[in-house]
């Protein structure tokens, strides 16, 4: 809390501004999860579709980036467009959002969809409400994170957790230790990239506790 009492004074931080930018970016990526839960559109359907749309997407995603890199003009249109939202080590290295195309990818060739739909959604959500939450009213840290940060991303993994399990889907203990384990990959100061990391460790959890008939 601020000195003047204000819980809100931390929405209104420069810092904080330019990392709800880029969460607001990153929750944009939801649809994911969301169209390959529910398959509401004609296409993509299925395994073979969803990874041909992926593979189309993450190759995109890559050359873009390698080009960015190398070229100093496209470099410096990135820099401009996206403003202080870039992280320092990706102007010489992937985007968030190209490894999480990689991530779910990786995770409709993986698991079985309805696991990949939600480990992607607890990436999403989970990632955005630590950072968010955690950068305004985080004080207990570890790791270099906070237990504030940490609990708020639990607990929107565990509202994620709660949609799939109306769906029915998949049984709700698999959906709860899901959301623990997406929570506490991305608390732990592990060296990868949170995208793949979150995804594969909470979907791998999943699939081992789920046998679908």
């Amino acid at each position: 809390m601020s000195a003047g009492g204000d819980p809100l004074a931390p929405l209104r931080t420069e810092s904080w501004i330019a990392e709800a930018r880029r969460k607001a970016i990153h929750l944009a990526f939801l649809v994911l999860p969301l169209v390959l839960l529910f398959e509401p559109l004609p296409w993509p359907r299925g395994r073979a579709q969803w990874s041909w749309l992926l593979i189309v997407l993450v190759a995109g995603a890559v050359v873009i980036d390698v080009v960015r890199i190398h070229d100093r003009r496209l470099g410096s249109l990135f820099r401009t467009l996206l403003g202080g939202i870039l992280r320092d080590h990706e102007s010489t290295s992937l985007l968030g959002s190209t490894y999480l195309l990689i991530a779910t990818l990786l995770a409709v060739e993986i698991f079985p969809q309805a696991v990949a739909a939600t480990a992607i959604g607890f990436t999403v959500l989970g990632d955005a409400f630590a950072a968010m939450v955690g950068r305004a009213w985080g004080r207990t840290r570890f790791f270099g994170k906070t237990l504030e940060g940490f609990a708020a991303g639990l607990a929107a993994c565990l509202v994620w957790a709660a949609v799939v399990g109306l769906t029915g889907r998949l049984p709700w203990e698999v959906l709860i230790a899901g959301a623990l384990a997406a929570s506490l990959m991305e608390f732990l100061p592990i060296p990868l990239d949170d995208n793949l990391g979150v995804t594969l460790f909470a979907g791998y959890v999943m699939k081992l506790l789920w046998s679908p008939l």
